[in-house]
């Protein structure tokens, strides 16, 4: 007899298991078709609103974000963030931006000033934890597992 693997998708909202065909989640009662529909850009607005409630994190790119330009930035310029900020995750995307100048900053410098490299070992495990996380997003971007914000149920936020 042969086993059968249960197939589950999880909820964007709640990350709640719930069957591949669902058509709504079994705890929170999201519309998984929705989350297919949702905007992008609007999800970016609602972050900077403060309105969070109304913004889940999906695995699949909206309609509105081009993978292309996506890997682009992230594989380019991801040391810097641009890519987070392309999306909206804007807390990842400053923390990238800050350790990628420091590191540029000090790759730089470093020679010119030797001193500096005292504090530059000071500093390589925030720069590397910044390369890690270049390097995790671009991979995740390639196979559709990068969580990126979109906007559902926003209709009653738009009032």
């Amino acid at each position: 007899m042969r086993n059968i693997k249960y197939r589950a998708k999880r909820c964007p909202r709640c990350e709640t298991k719930n069957d591949y065909s669902a058509y709504r989640c079994s705890q929170c009662g999201l519309i998984f078709s929705r989350v297919e529909e949702g905007s992008n850009q609007i999800a970016k607005d609602f972050i900077k609103a403060g309105k969070k409630e109304y913004v889940v994190c999906a695995k699949q790119f909206p309609k509105d974000v081009s993978k292309k330009k996506f890997l682009l930035f992230c594989g380019f310029l991801g040391l810097f963030g641009v890519h987070n900020f392309y999306v909206g995750r804007y807390k990842k995307a400053i923390y990238m931006l800050i350790c990628g100048l420091i590191g540029l900053f000090f790759t730089a410098t470093g020679s010119i000033i030797p001193t500096l490299d005292e504090i530059m070992s000071y500093l390589s495990i925030p720069i590397g934890i910044d390369t890690f996380f270049w390097i995790l997003d671009f991979i995740e971007g390639c196979f559709n597992r990068y969580k990126i914000p979109v906007a559902v149920d926003f209709k009653e936020a738009l009032k």
